[in-house]
């Protein structure tokens, strides 16, 4: 028996199990605006091969009508929610190396050398090049917020190490201990 207006206990699910979610994302930005990755539809992945199959066609044919910026992404994920975040925290981590990649070259472009604070949660810095790390440091607003390393021509920064260092800089915001990530000396 259960209670009016509440679902009995055996269709409650207590505990969620991965699975595929087939995720349409809005990746367009306003112009003068950092772009946004905006989830227009969430939906699991059909279990049978050949559901699955026209699923994806049905869905991927939906983004071809509906312009260039929809695109059709899949993520193994507990629920819908759950996919959704993954899929805008995919595009939040790219987006900040993308733009710290941006900073240190602007910097390397003139041959500069120093010591650069960038803000772990978008990549982006101030623009200045410090003296050394307690100069970096000390010149930020919230400087819990930011990593800080040095930067010169003779050791140019790739995609893949920026994005080691704001996953460990993230990692270490977040009290958890890992390993450094090599760097140039």
């Amino acid at each position: 028996m259960s209670i009016a207006g509440q679902n009995p206990a055996s269709r409650v699910q207590f505990d969620k199990h991965p699975a595929e979610y087939l995720v349409i994302v809005d990746d367009h930005g306003q112009p003068g605006r950092t772009p946004e990755r905006q989830v227009r539809y969430v939906e699991p992945r059909a279990d049978d091969p050949v559901e699955r199959q026209a699923q994806w066609n049905e869905l991927e044919g939906d983004c071809r009508d509906a312009g260039a910026t929809l695109s059709l992404l899949r993520y193994t994920a507990v629920s819908h929610g759950h996919a959704a975040h993954l899929a805008r925290r995919e595009f939040a981590a790219a987006s900040a190396v993308a733009r710290m990649g941006d900073e240190i070259d602007r910097h390397l472009e003139h041959g500069s050398r120093g010591w650069i604070a960038i803000r772990i949660a978008d990549g982006r810095s101030d623009g200045e090049l410090y003296d050394g790390y307690e100069a970096a440091r000390a010149a930020q607003v919230n400087p819990e917020r930011c990593t800080y390393f040095p930067i010169s021509p003779l050791c140019p920064w790739t995609p893949r190490m920026c994005e080691e260092q704001l996953e460990f800089a993230t990692r270490l915001q977040c009290g958890r201990r890992v390993q450094p990530t090599p760097t140039c000396r």
